[in-house]
């Protein structure tokens, strides 16, 4: 394999790019999906099942490059090509995501969850009232 020639200040640019682009999705995770974390790798942990896991994948794939940072040898292993497809792929998914909407849903799905437990118990106390010759 051929030595890389490139100056070791496109390397360090390469780390701020990376560097940027990990604090972007972060703070995207945190503001669409309410993901919590000091860092990209806790804030995917955080998102849990709502990141599908190909972008969980994509995301570790920044969290790698992130850490060969400041090495200049270590980043001649980073394909920018592959960082640049997973921001554009994360972005590209939590800019869909619609918070007000996935509250609303959160909240009529916890009521439908109520009202149904509610038809379950009365239906129950129905049936008992039947049964036991009051009704």
């Amino acid at each position: 394999m051929p030595a890389d020639r490139r100056p070791i200040k496109a390397f360090m640019d390469y780390q701020a790019d990376i560097t940027a682009k990990a604090e972007e999705v972060r703070l995207a995770l945190r503001a669409k999906l309410n993901a919590r974390g000091r860092n990209l790798t806790k804030a995917v942990a955080h998102a849990g099942r709502l990141l599908p896991k190909r972008l969980a994948k994509q995301a570790a794939v920044i969290v790698k490059a992130h850490g060969l940072g400041g090495n200049p040898k270590l980043m001649r292993r980073i394909d920018m090509g592959a960082i640049n497809t997973a921001h554009s792929d994360i972005m590209t998914f939590l800019d869909a995501i619609d918070v007000q909407e996935r509250r609303k849903t959160r909240v009529l799905n916890w009521f439908g969850g109520m009202v149904f437990n509610l038809i379950v118990i009365v239906t129950c106390f129905i049936v008992w009232l039947t049964w036991s010759g009051h009704l």
